[in-house]
């Protein structure tokens, strides 16, 4: 049989009879070409109904375009990166030739070492966590999920997606339980990598403050030497003292770094704060914004949901086992556990 070039094929077997509205078995994402494989409802409306249920269909563009994703991707993760680098030399600076930390007892500062190890043992488990899940709808097994249930079509990538996923343009692709896309790490935040992203705000925003505790001496001798407006000039227009050369490099770096780690020691916390409200409610960022509560299971059912049945332990360690109950595909509504939504 003839298929048209930057088109697949779709067989559904054994030879079915459509009635235009139950819906047929779905195949799966490749891994290994960027081929969608499906077979719609009432296909006398999109493509030609053969006598065997044969349906061609045109091939999605965006997924051959990895490329220009993954340049998109690595560009935020390495800006990143280089500013944790910044804040790790800026630290070693200060111990070594600056100050020093803070005066602490021998027990204190053991107790003091031992925590930035957990600290920083949790933040780099929960960044490669996060980065290594892919919530995107790529590998995932779809056959036999309900099309028509709730699904809609996206048509950047040409394909049927399940409930609560989305479209991500920076990231080319529909995400499962599309919640928001991470600037600063370069990917999108879903079913997948929603229990990393949450144990990474915690952690972040506790060695971010703890950094700040550390170069705190150093700042607060340079402020003292100082007049009260040359040191609110300093903290807040840091730039503006350097281009001026009111200040050295040295004193530019330190009060740069502080400044940037209170920041998102901050903005860390209120991410926090805000996604847990999300997480007790069920919801993502999308159906918060629209008000819609759909999911809302009560608060014990909504935390399992999202962080597993271990939901309370694995704020502490990243690579604790706590498997999630769901598949990002198909969720549960108040009916379906005998709830009754407010």
């Amino acid at each position: 049989m003839f298929r048209p070039a930057n088109h697949f094929f779709v067989s559904v077997d054994p030879p079915c009879e459509s009635d235009g509205n139950s819906p047929l078995q779905i195949s799966h994402w490749s891994r290994q070409t960027p081929v969608r494989r499906y077979a719609l409802p009432n296909t006398e409306a999109v493509g030609s109904q053969r006598s065997d249920c044969e349906w061609i269909g045109t091939m999605g563009e965006p997924w051959a375009a990895r490329g220009a994703e993954g340049a998109s991707t690595r560009l935020p993760l390495v800006l990143t990166a280089l500013w944790a680098v910044a804040v790790v030399l800026e630290l070693a600076y200060v111990m070594v030739l600056g100050p020093g930390p803070p005066p602490l007892g021998p027990l204190a500062r053991a107790l003091q070492l031992a925590l930035a190890a957990y600290q920083l043992l949790n933040l780099l488990g929960n960044v490669g966590l996060f980065l290594r899940s892919d919530p995107s709808i790529r590998g995932v097994m779809l056959a036999g999920r309900g099309l028509g249930q709730g699904w809609a079509y996206c048509y950047q990538c040409q394909s049927q997606v399940p409930p609560r996923s989305g479209h991500c343009s920076a990231c080319r692709v529909c995400i499962l339980r599309r919640d928001h896309h991470c600037r600063l790490l370069g990917r999108c935040v879903g079913f997948h990598n929603y229990r990393p992203f949450l144990c990474l705000l915690l952690h972040a925003a506790g060695v971010l403050l703890h950094v700040s505790v550390l170069l705190s001496p150093a700042l607060s001798a340079l402020l003292r030497a100082h007049s009260a407006v040359y040191t609110v000039a300093l903290l807040l227009l840091p730039w503006l003292m350097l281009l001026t050369g009111k200040v050295s490099l040295a004193q530019f770096a330190l009060a740069f770094v502080v400044d940037t780690c209170v920041a998102g020691a901050l903005l860390c916390g209120a991410g926090l704060l805000f996604h847990g409200m999300l997480l007790l409610r069920g919801q993502t960022t999308w159906e918060w914004a629209r008000g819609q509560h759909s999911y809302d299971l009560g608060t014990s059912h909504n935390l399992q949901a999202a962080l597993g049945p271990r939901w309370a332990l694995v704020w502490f360690w990243p690579f604790l086992a706590s498997p999630l109950p769901g598949d990002g595909i198909t969720f549960q509504t108040p009916a379906d556990v005998g709830l009754v939504a407010s």
